[in-house]
């Protein structure tokens, strides 16, 4: 082997340490839920993160629709720790920052008072993306 070669061969194995613990970031999705009874809190499934995520939540994203001209719904991203108010269907946060990154999260929905609709809700399409360090 040239010593060029030797050298970045070296200086990559140098480098594996840092790689492992280097940010990255994980996706996941959940179940449609329904919400009808105002005043009655509604969680998803627990979204789990992949086996080898270690670390910080540096931020989270989400989404999630609902259908048009819904009043009234309040929407929180929780962790185990603390949950998160969500002011819009969609959006980023650091909010959960500090948090492991490794912890399963839920969408939690409910229904503002005096906000009954004439059938339930049928929320779809939650995802999360969390960013950690």
């Amino acid at each position: 082997m040239k010593r060029r070669h030797w050298l970045m061969a070296v200086g990559w194995l140098m480098a594996l340490p840092a790689w492992a613990g280097a940010p990255g970031s994980w996706v996941g999705d959940a179940r449609a839920v329904r919400v009808f009874t105002p005043g009655r809190l509604v969680d998803s499934r627990a979204i789990e993160p992949p086996a080898a995520v270690r670390g910080e939540i540096a931020s989270v994203a989400w989404r999630f629709e609902v259908p048009p001209g819904v009043v009234g719904l309040r929407a929180w991203l929780c962790h185990p720790q603390r949950c998160l108010a969500l002011s819009a269907a969609r959006g980023r946060s650091k909010g959960l920052a500090g948090l492991a990154a490794d912890a399963p999260l839920r969408f939690r929905f409910g229904l503002v008072r005096g906000h009954q609709p004439t059938r339930p809700l049928r929320i779809t399409g939650l995802q999360a993306i969390v960013d950690y360090r």
